[in-house]
């Protein structure tokens, strides 16, 4: 589980809570990049046994849930926005291109 100096810095980040699973940084960055993303709570990491990565969206009140599945724990994302389908496209495009 990773810190990355600044990543969880500006207005778009809530909350006090700063660890992201590795497999997710890339997309916490993207979410961070995206301009339809206008805030970005973190959610609890819970360890699994190992398995394959995974990206998978919930449409919420407000935004979506994005839960991102590493090689031994999984981790929630809410990211609050008012294009959820546009920034779904967004993120699963960011997921697939840098497997």
């Amino acid at each position: 589980m990773g810190n990355i100096k600044g990543l969880l810095r500006g207005p778009k980040f809530n909350g006090k809570h700063s660890t992201v699973i590795d497999t997710a940084i890339r997309m916490v960055e993207a979410a961070r990049d995206n301009a339809r993303v206008t805030k970005i709570a973190l959610g609890v990491i819970t360890p699994l046994r190992a398995g394959q990565p995974h990206l998978k969206f919930t449409p919420v009140s407000g935004g979506l849930k994005m839960q991102v599945r590493g090689a031994n724990a999984v981790q929630i994302f809410w990211l609050y926005t008012t294009e959820p389908d546009a920034v779904v496209r967004e993120m699963e495009a960011e997921w697939s291109s840098k497997k």
